[in-house]
């Protein structure tokens, strides 16, 4: 007779106490709890009952199965169940006992299995009275074939889980480093976004106070305007200065303030459309998602544009995902020699990278013409990782 309970792993989320049964693929579907380890000690116990009772008929043609089995099931619940009960007190008593070295641990799982068998033993053949089976095993003979008997046993089960053991510590592991390297590259993205914002904010920091100064005395109503706006700006970075995540709303708004300021700065040659559904506007997701879509649309389709034209940011839910669409009426990629496959702009490619980092495979950038003239770029989010 062997334990109920076999060793546990030293890391969690690995099986702890593993029992015996779940050797056996669908025992391991059925989540760990007193109640079903219980309930496989049984089973474990009448498994060991009926091996017993075949081995006696087997040798002894006169027994019967009925009053074989049941004096083999009593001896068998009396001594797993009091193995099961000496290896939670062990846990419990000396929690290390399965963190030791191997050898502390082959011990452990050899010495208690073989007490619960005698002391089982003892109680099984008082209910029973069967004291020749009692005096039996703990005569001398007796007690070293129960012991080697229950040794072997134990052995067998130690070499079994004890791979086991070590197979889950290395997945655990391995998952633990996956984890850290994703961390790692998103701590990476994230600094990079930042060395490209402290290159960037600046120079359209520098732009905006320069045509601030110049229409001071000349339209300083715009210039108040364009203070008030780029102040807005400002507040809006600072707060989703640290953010892993920033609501949709708060994107749009502090795009808004961005758009009016080079709507004045471009002279009533930008028009710009948002349109975001109320319920989509508190979704959460990675800040600056949206803004470099606009500076590229901007940049490359409508600055060039002699006569400037239509930027329009919308946003919807199509088949599970958070779509977001930037379209204008620009130059288009013929006119700026980019092609549609090509990433346009260090802004763009950045996106790219954190969002692949952030969602794998689940996001994506499509960049495409947008006819009659322009371009259009869908960036599109699973919707329950930015909820």
């Amino acid at each position: 007779m062997t334990a109920a309970t076999s060793p546990q792993c030293e890391n969690p989320g690995a099986f702890t106490a593993a029992h015996p049964l779940e050797l056996i693929p669908v025992f391991r579907r059925i989540p760990r709890s007193t109640g079903r380890d219980l309930v496989y000690t049984l089973i474990w116990n009448q498994l060991f009952a009926l091996v017993f009772t075949l081995a006696n008929i087997a040798f002894d043609p006169a027994e019967t199965f009925g009053a074989s089995f049941f004096a083999s099931s009593v001896i068998a619940n009396c001594i797993g169940f009091l193995i099961h009960g000496l290896f939670l007190a062990g846990y419990r008593l000396w929690p290390g006992a399965h963190r030791g070295p191997l050898a502390m641990r082959v011990l452990y799982y050899s010495i208690v299995p073989v007490a619960g068998v005698f002391a089982g033993y003892a109680i099984a053949t008082t209910i029973l009275h069967f004291d020749e089976l009692r005096g039996w095993v703990f005569s001398v003979h007796g007690a070293l074939v129960v012991a080697v008997f229950s040794l072997a046993i134990s052995t067998l089960m130690l070499m079994i889980f004890i791979p086991r053991e070590r197979a889950a510590r290395l997945a655990a592991q391995v998952e633990q480093e996956k984890a850290r390297v994703a961390a790692a590259e998103k701590e990476a993205t994230l600094a990079q976004l930042k060395l490209l914002e402290a290159q960037v904010e600046p120079h359209f920091l520098y732009n905006t106070l320069a045509n601030v100064v110049s229409l001071i005395d000349a339209q300083p109503a715009i210039a108040k305007t364009m203070i008030e706006r780029l102040i807005a700006l400002l507040r809006g970075a600072a707060a989703a200065a640290g953010e892993g995540e920033v609501t949709l709303a708060a994107q749009v708004e502090h795009l808004q303030a961005y758009l009016d300021l080079i709507a004045l700065r471009m002279g009533g040659r930008l028009a710009y459309r948002i349109d975001v559904p109320a319920p989509l506007a508190g979704l959460r997701l990675p800040p600056l998602v949206l803004q470099p879509l606009v500076e590229n649309a901007i940049r490359h389709g409508l600055e060039p544009k002699v006569g400037g034209g239509e930027v329009a940011i919308a946003a919807c839910s199509v088949c599970g995902l958070l779509e977001l669409t930037v379209a204008d009426n620009g130059v288009g990629f013929a006119a700026t020699k980019v092609k549609t496959a090509e990433c346009c702009g260090l802004g763009l490619a950045n996106l790219r990278e954190r969002l692949a980092t952030i969602y794998g495979s689940d996001a994506s950038v499509l960049v495409e013409d947008n006819l009659p003239a322009g371009a259009r770029i869908t960036v599109r989010l699973p919707v329950a990782a930015t909820s």
